[in-house]
């Protein structure tokens, strides 16, 4: 799997960020055959990151991977599924976090989830996808 950035807006990213933050739509791209993914012609507009990656280790807080899931439920179907096994290891993550934490979940009638922690604080909202998918 190769991961590329379009040419443009990695600068502006950097700029943005190096201004303080903000919001910076970009474009990417996860393809194992970027030669058939992309034209010809418009190869000279994307850059790879991190070539000759195979797998590594990414560190993350948990703000980082809910936002990361965030993105990958929003994805369309064809980078969902291209990004299947990296879903999973998000939501073991989450899951592992969870039990680290000691929190409890329990779908309740009409289908909302409720999620209490070890001091029994208690959240109820719509489950995600992700709590409701059968293993």
């Amino acid at each position: 799997m190769r991961l590329f950035i379009k040419k443009g807006t990695r600068d502006k990213l950097f700029n943005q960020a190096k201004d303080g933050g903000g919001f910076q739509s970009i474009e990417v791209m996860v393809t194992n055959n970027f030669e058939l993914a992309v034209p010809e012609w418009e190869r000279k507009d994307w850059l790879e990151l991190y070539p000759g990656w195979d797998y590594r280790t990414l560190k993350a807080d948990g703000f980082q991977v809910g936002a990361l899931m965030a993105l990958v439920m929003q994805a369309n179907p064809p980078t969902r599924q291209l990004l299947d096994s990296f879903w999973k290891q998000l939501v073991a993550l989450k899951k592992s976090a969870e039990e680290d934490a000691g929190v409890k979940k329990e779908i309740l009638p009409g289908g909302m989830v409720q999620l209490t922690d070890k001091d029994g604080y208690k959240i109820i909202r719509d489950p995600l996808p992700h709590e409701i998918e059968v293993d």
